[in-house]
């Protein structure tokens, strides 16, 4: 299973720059619509509901103080065909849309 990380690698990978705070919620969307559509989930970390939105402690802390994100530490391999397919369906939704 990939983690959290290896999800916000492809992200960051296909979007390129955007926000921290756009990159919790898009983690968010992609574990949701993984949850829906694949009927499991994309990785195992907890996703906590904080005052400006979905979070994932352990993102937050590695992006803590940052404002604008280009790329993260993950590996893109861990994600399947099936997994890809899922995110760049949320990308392709959420993806111009603001934080």
């Amino acid at each position: 299973m990939a983690t959290v990380h290896d999800v916000a690698a492809y992200i960051l990978k296909k979007t390129g720059r955007i926000t921290a705070m756009k990159l919790q919620k898009l983690v968010y969307y992609c574990q949701a619509w993984s949850l829906v559509w694949d009927e499991k989930p994309l990785f195992k970390e907890k996703i906590e509901a904080w005052a400006s939105g979905p979070v994932v402690r352990s993102l937050y802390h590695r992006h803590r103080g940052q404002y604008w994100l280009t790329s993260w530490r993950g590996n893109l391999d861990a994600l399947s065909q099936d997994e890809r397919a899922t995110v760049n369906a949320v990308l392709k939704f959420y993806g111009d849309k603001t934080s």
